[in-house]
């Protein structure tokens, strides 16, 4: 806060009364000014603070990434012979060795951390930031979030198959008819193409974690296979 004094005693003349309006006007200004330097170091200091951060925060996110892909492929392969297996007995209910197929049904998830991006936002360290740099953090992290809400849908659909498995008391002594096949190759194909457009996510964000960390511009032109 500023304090403005009033001079002591009487002014003696108009042109003392200048001196001293100028005296105050100079001293009020400077005071602003070592103010706003005070302040402007802060927010400096705010937003390099979180560039380490988010920097920090996106190096693990990306190990945490890369350490899942081959879960995440193994995972796909797995659903591709168990739908396999499913058309198989579709089209021939006797297909022993798909009838004797092992289906393999489980979920899982991997952890990715955005406690820095949130308090970067809460902290107004963002708006410290040139727009281009704020722009660029923000697609990371949006990135992200669509992989996380996707990480969803293959837990569903293990759940509607595990009760498929259920519904339809299946054991390895029991023989799968043509009809829950099919019921079963419907959850297994939905499964797939989660898991396909999970694993293109993955590829994006691991593309802008890498575009940031690299100082380069991330690729764009991601496809998701079915194949």
């Amino acid at each position: 806060m500023l304090d403005v004094h009033l001079p002591h005693g009487k002014l003696g003349s108009f042109s003392e009364f200048l001196l001293h309006l100028f005296t105050i006007t100079v001293g009020l200004l400077i005071a602003v000014q070592i103010e706003s330097c005070v302040e402007w170091r802060h927010h400096v200091h705010l937003a390099e603070k979180a560039r380490v951060e988010l920097r920090t925060e996106i190096e693990h996110n990306l190990a945490a990434l890369k350490k899942a892909q081959p879960g995440l492929k193994a995972w796909q392969e797995q659903i591709d012979a168990d739908l396999a297996a499913m058309q198989r007995i579709q089209e021939n209910p006797d297909d022993s060795e798909a009838q004797q197929a092992n289906l393999k049904v489980s979920a899982s998830s991997m952890t990715m951390s955005d406690t820095a991006w949130k308090t970067a936002q809460l902290t107004g360290a963002l708006a410290y930031m040139p727009y281009d740099e704020a722009e660029r953090y923000s697609s990371i992290y949006q990135a992200q979030s669509a992989l996380m809400a996707m990480e969803e849908k293959p837990a569903g659909d293990v759940g509607a198959i595990t009760g498929l498995i259920a519904k339809f008391h299946m054991s390895h002594s029991s023989k799968v008819t043509k009809e829950q096949a099919s019921a079963l190759a419907e959850q297994f194909g939905q499964m797939r193409w989660h898991l396909a457009v999970g694993d293109g996510l993955i590829e994006d964000c691991i593309e802008q974690d890498q575009a940031f960390l690299q100082n380069r511009k991330a690729r764009e032109d991601f496809n998701f296979d079915m194949h």
